[in-house]
């Protein structure tokens, strides 16, 4: 049996849709007894609604791998975040950034402060957070320049927790979570022996350096291109590298 855990956002999905050739081939890869699953900074509600009717994944590391589910809806494992730790990231950028909070598997804001094109759960105040689980905070830093600064800034100044870039945005997960140290897990829960990975950004990093085999594509960032095993044009051609192997 092979596996291939896969990033979301500019690696399967691309704005609002997937390309008809990665589903046929992600289809024929399940129909053929392998485990197709994601890996992404997107909260789990909020990608299994997007795909829903178009692919049913094996397994979710979702929320940049603070949160591991199947494909029964069971979490097998997360790691949440100190409610006063979010607070007092949330408050120190929320002036200059678009901020939101990742938590029960979908993304809450607070009312009026950011718009993000997810499933969401307005509240009136952070304080009605209290009883959620939350596994991260996602920051809209607004240029890719920004982002790296406050990325860094975030991993020196609060050590609880670890930031990563994806281009403009900031995923913010407890100390020491990863996409990556979720790949582990994963193979520890599943019982794998090897998985493949494929991602197209920074914060895909952790999960291509942890994979036993790392795709990612032509068009990624230099750093990321020089982690990966294999460059493709697309979760396609990734699939039929894996089933000829």
């Amino acid at each position: 049996m092979k596996v291939l855990a896969s990033d979301f956002d500019g690696t399967l999905f691309f704005g609002e849709e997937f390309r008809q050739e990665d589903i046929k081939a992600i289809k024929e890869f399940q129909k053929q007894g392998h485990l197709f699953g994601l890996c992404s900074g997107r909260p789990y509600k909020g990608a299994k609604k997007a795909s829903k009717g178009y692919i049913d994944f094996d397994f979710y590391i979702a929320s940049s791998g603070a949160l591991i589910v199947d494909n029964h809806d069971h979490i097998l494992h997360e790691e949440c975040i100190d409610f006063e730790l979010m607070k007092a990231i949330y408050t120190k950028y929320e002036k200059d950034c678009g901020v939101c909070v990742q938590g029960d598997g979908t993304i809450y804001r607070v009312f009026n402060k950011i718009e993000l094109p997810e499933l969401q759960i307005i509240v009136d105040s952070l304080e009605d957070l209290k009883e959620v689980h939350i596994y991260g905070l996602s920051i809209n830093a607004r240029t890719e320049k920004n982002a790296k600064e406050k990325c860094q800034e975030i991993n020196e100044l609060f050590d609880g927790v670890s930031a990563y870039q994806n281009k403009e945005y900031i995923d913010i997960v407890k100390k020491g979570c990863s996409k990556g140290h979720a790949i582990d897990q994963l193979k520890e829960l599943l019982n794998i022996e090897h998985i493949a990975g494929i991602g197209d950004s920074y914060n895909d990093l952790p999960l291509l350096q942890h994979a036993d085999h790392a795709f990612t594509f032509h068009t990624s960032p230099q750093v990321v291109k020089d982690t990966a095993d294999d460059l493709v044009d697309s979760v396609s051609e990734a699939i039929h590298i894996l089933m000829d192997k």
